[in-house]
């Protein structure tokens, strides 16, 4: 099953960010992902004051089970200062990769499930409302007989 990794990139400044470098390959290690599409390390000339930029990425998991997430690192200079700024994306922490099997039988809907539910239970309630239809029709009669 592969993961889409998408990045937005919002200049919140004033002033333009340049040379924007966004360096995600330590958080995925080639031994443990495949990449299906995409680069996890990409360059941005230039994000104007106030505009944003996407990458997204296409992984493939080559290992299963535990896995830590980590940020990825945003370099990147203003217009007034030659300054190398850098900045980190959220890091969502700590994640299971599932198998594929697992992850459907965790996740997917469990229709044979509600199936047999609904075997199992249908006779008590259908016994249960034939003895209430059969009172009621009897104290049905009765009412009318004593009218």
């Amino acid at each position: 099953m592969d993961l889409v990794l998408e990045y937005g990139l919002y200049n919140t400044g004033d002033k333009a960010a340049l040379k924007v470098t966004l360096d995600d390959r330590h958080s995925f290690p080639t031994q443990s992902f495949e990449i299906i599409k995409g680069l996890l390390n990409v360059r941005f000339e230039r994000i104007n004051p106030g505009a944003n930029a996407t990458h997204s990425v296409v992984i493939r998991p080559r290992q299963f089970g535990v896995f830590n997430y980590t940020s990825a690192q945003v370099t990147y200079t203003s217009e007034d200062s030659s300054d190398i700024r850098v900045g980190y994306t959220n890091a969502p922490g700590e994640g299971y990769i599932y198998r594929l099997k697992e992850y459907e039988r965790k996740f997917a809907p469990k229709y044979i499930y509600w199936f047999v539910f609904f075997i199992l239970i249908a006779p008590t309630t259908l016994g249960s409302y034939l003895a209430y239809s059969k009172s009621k029709s009897k104290y049905e009669e009765l009412a009318k007989k004593k009218n």
